[in-house]
């Protein structure tokens, strides 16, 4: 059963408001300006936030021997990060995440180069003006692209023009494993960020898993939440918009790397419309080829 519903809703829920100060940005790299401050939630019920309870086993399970140390900084270019190789473990051990983070395994990854946020309106535009790229399906009033903020990530968009788009720019969508390893670093947790908690000033999300205010009115400006970045300074991995992978979904997470075909790709990281559980670094949903939401976006990868 697919997790991510809400990907295609096109309700924009209630939400209550303050200013969020983020921390200064761990990286000097940025595909856009530097973001303003974003609206969020402070004003919440404690009964409606999520756990704050230490994570479970995902957090005491050691790294496996020979893996590369990733936390701290890392060399950026061109609004990327580097990520150096590593053998680290993936998915899920936890009883409660659904079964398609699961077995936790080991995986070795070569190193890469991700874009430090995700791909915004004004990155895109610029593909859609050089006729590289399509105009975004404009499937809900809160897809992204006619908003006028050329800041915030370009939502709506189907794998293929998300694929085509890194493609021009001699880049690639990332592997579900790649992607994985940029939001965990050296260490295993639930979030990109330390500790094992989650709330509005970390990403933007749903408040909790049972309401449906948002913590921002749609999804933030791209770096927006400094504080939820990874430990090599990668941002908005978790919330904002769920992000395209190059993977085919598979339910078994051991071979969800290995699919040549399929009938959907993976996508990472939840979005503004999504609950924080769906939210975490290994939590997987999917989306068809026909698949271009408000919760919808994607950044780009390429070798190392």
């Amino acid at each position: 059963m697919r997790r991510g519903w809400l990907t295609t809703s096109l309700a924009v829920p209630v939400l209550a408001s303050a200013a969020l100060t983020p921390w200064a940005l761990r990286v000097a790299f940025a595909q856009a300006p530097p973001p303003a401050s974003e609206t969020q939630e402070d004003n919440i019920p404690a009964d409606d936030l999520p756990s704050t309870d230490p994570a479970p086993s995902d957090a005491a399970t050691p790294e496996p021997a020979g893996g590369t140390a990733l936390d701290g900084g890392a060399p950026g270019r061109d609004g990327m990060i580097r990520v150096p190789g590593a053998t680290f473990t993936m998915g899920s051990s936890d009883s409660k995440s659904p079964p398609n983070e699961r077995p936790r395994h080991v995986e070795t990854v070569a190193p890469f180069w991700i874009d430090r946020t995700e791909v915004t309106v004004l990155a895109y535009r610029s593909c859609v003006d050089s006729h590289a790229c399509v105009r975004p399906a404009k499937s809900s009033a809160s897809c992204t692209y006619d908003l006028g903020d050329p800041r915030l990530p370009v939502s709506c968009v189907h794998w293929r023009d998300a694929e085509a788009f890194c493609r021009d720019l001699g880049k690639r969508l990332p592997r579900e494993a790649e992607w994985e390893l940029a939001g965990r670093g050296a260490r295993s947790g639930r979030w990109p960020w330390l500790g094992g908690s989650a709330g509005c000033y970390f990403a933007s999300t749903l408040v909790s898993e049972t309401t449906a205010r948002t913590c921002t009115r749609g999804p933030s400006r791209v770096g927006a939440h400094a504080a939820g970045a990874s430990p090599l300074g990668i941002q908005d991995l978790s919330g904002n918009v769920e992000e395209w992978t190059s993977d085919w979904y598979v339910e078994n997470l051991a071979v969800g790397g290995g699919a040549a075909s399929g009938a959907a790709h993976v996508l990472r990281g939840g979005g503004w419309l999504s609950t924080p559980s769906a939210s975490r670094v290994t939590s997987r949903n999917w989306g068809s080829a026909i698949e271009a939401g408000p919760n919808v976006g994607f950044r780009c990868a390429k070798d190392g």
